[in-house]
């Protein structure tokens, strides 16, 4: 049988630093993004520096799951006349003091939507060498000898579609080859239900 918590005699423990352990718990994290840091005020609790943004703290609340039945309720009250109609949140929704932040944050996020996928350099490789050799007859790929990985046709045709998306790795394969940069190939698809065809 355990002993209960309460009931077991208390230890200092020397080995905590109760000064940092103090910051850590009271401490509501570093902010990394730079324009994002200048606009918090460290005086303002965080509820009240994400409602004067525009931004929310808990999404339940701002887009909460819609009650049907309590919706239902009050269009029959109103229309029965029990009850007059109010005015909507989104009409008595104060206007953020510090609103341009949204804007600027979803500028931000439209800049960084680039993709940053790259392919590693040995499947580049692999990948190039069984377009020198078979361009995209991809069921003649399937039967090489260098298929260690036992690809099957259409796990080729996804790679090579995924290594012709990247066009930072694939116009170096063009230009390696004297191919036309940012034009398609003309190479004809071989037994394959592509469509492209």
């Amino acid at each position: 049988m355990k002993i209960r918590r309460n009931h077991r005699q208390k230890r200092y423990r020397y080995n905590v630093n109760r000064k940092t352990l103090n910051k850590t718990r009271s401490s509501t994290g570093k902010i990394k993004d730079p324009a994002f840091k200048k606009l918090w005020e460290d005086r303002k609790r965080p509820g009240t520096n994400f409602s004067e943004m525009g931004l929310c703290v808990d999404p339940n609340k701002t887009v909460p799951i819609p009650n049907f039945k309590n919706d239902r309720l009050k269009i029959t009250k109103i229309v029965n006349g029990f009850e007059e109609e109010e005015l909507t949140e989104e009409d008595t929704k104060p206007v953020p003091k510090r609103g341009h932040v949204v804007s600027e944050m979803e500028e931000m996020a439209k800049q960084k939507a680039e993709s940053k996928f790259r392919l590693p350099k040995g499947v580049v490789s692999h990948l190039s060498y069984f377009l020198d050799k078979y361009k995209f007859n991809y069921k003649a790929m399937v039967t090489d000898r260098r298929n260690h990985d036992q690809w099957t046709w259409k796990q080729f045709r996804m790679k090579i579609k995924q290594f012709m998306n990247v066009k930072e790795q694939f116009n170096v394969y063009l230009e390696k080859r004297n191919l036309p940069v940012d034009k398609d190939l003309d190479w004809e698809e071989y037994d394959s239900d592509s469509e492209w065809q």
